[in-house]
């Protein structure tokens, strides 16, 4: 190694050992960093019980010499209400000053200890306690924070607030159609089902959908956000279902944990008749009467004044010679 290289090398060293000191050091400081936080950072309530308390203590940690603090706590008025508080550590304190704005939703103190408050793990300075009147998410804000010390400079510190959920569950079939309501055996029919999330939480449940008592689909929907909707589709292959039967169509979502309301997670939309093939006009024969009504619709599309749907045996979007062929291949059928 020549001398170039054992500079090169010197000076790398010497950087890389500036680094880890440099590191240790940042480390050491965001470890003894002044705290004021939340605890806990996020309550959460699954359901909601108006009048329920609970609790939610104001911590520190990290402090030397705190000879005093002030700050605003903000939190949603309509949801939340502060019934009591509690100031601690008795030992280091006098009369504090705080504030309560039950409209605008703020908790203010100001408070001054007699001995100065020395601690590195977390200590309780307040303990907040709050009554439930709604669902929601409310933030825990912290604004206008001060620590003092004896010498009343204010400390640099960190602020962590927190949240309160109090949660409804409730998803819900929002949307149900069929392509059609009436059909031959052995068709597909497309079934739209639309579930939406009315809940605050995000949701994972099934959507089931059904022909009659039969089970035709069933697709998991994940991760469903609050207020969100998601489209289903069902094609629903009718060979083998009864001919001249009314299928009445629903969609149900699976009940999600916690969910009271279960009136909204069953949806029916109408009914879908399943013929015989040939059948148009669905007296349940097939005879002169279908082929009068696939002659009154020869040559239509669905843009034509004279479009029956029905009348399109092979649903490939007009009316011709190919479904007059099926209708005299069924003729005579019946039930």
């Amino acid at each position: 190694m020549n001398r170039k290289q054992k500079t090169i090398l010197t000076i790398a060293l010497a950087c890389l050992v500036t680094t880890v000191v440099l590191m240790t050091r940042i480390g050491q400081s965001q470890e003894l960093y002044p705290t004021l936080y939340v605890d806990p950072p996020a309550t959460v309530f699954n359901s909601l019980v108006v009048g329920q308390r609970f609790n939610v203590n104001i911590d520190v940690l990290n402090v030397s010499d705190l000879k005093a603090y002030e700050f605003t706590l903000s939190f949603n008025p309509h949801m939340l209400t502060i019934v009591n508080e509690a100031f601690l550590p008795e030992a280091n304190l006098p009369t504090p000053n705080m504030r309560i704005d039950g409209y605008a939703g703020t908790f203010w103190a100001n408070v001054s200890y007699g001995t100065p408050l020395n601690s590195v793990p977390p200590v309780t300075i307040v303990t907040l306690t709050f009554k439930i009147a709604t669902y929601g998410i409310t933030p825990l804000t912290f604004t206008g924070d001060t620590l003092w010390n004896t010498t009343e400079l204010p400390m640099p510190h960190a602020v962590t607030g927190g949240s309160v959920s109090v949660l409804n569950h409730d998803v819900a079939i929002v949307g149900l159609t069929a392509s059609t309501n009436e059909t031959y055996d052995g068709q597909i029919v497309t079934i739209n089902t639309t579930a939406q999330n009315l809940g605050l939480a995000p949701e994972n449940f099934t959507v089931n959908v059904y022909a009659g008592a039969n089970l035709i689909d069933s697709q998991s929907v994940v991760n469903l956000m609050p207020n969100d909707t998601t489209l289903i589709t069902t094609l629903w292959n009718t060979t083998g279902y009864a001919s001249m039967t009314l299928y009445t169509i629903s969609a149900q979502a699976t009940p999600v944990p916690y969910e009271t309301n279960l009136a909204n997670n069953v949806l029916t939309d109408g009914t879908v008749k399943v013929k015989i093939m040939g059948d148009i006009n669905g007296d349940g024969v097939v005879s002169i009467l279908d082929l009068q009504a696939w002659d009154a619709a020869y040559g239509s599309t669905p843009t034509s004044p004279n479009w029956n749907p029905q009348a399109d045996l092979n649903f490939d979007g007009v009316v011709d010679k190919a479904d007059g062929m099926l209708i005299i291949a069924n003729y005579g059928n019946h039930l």
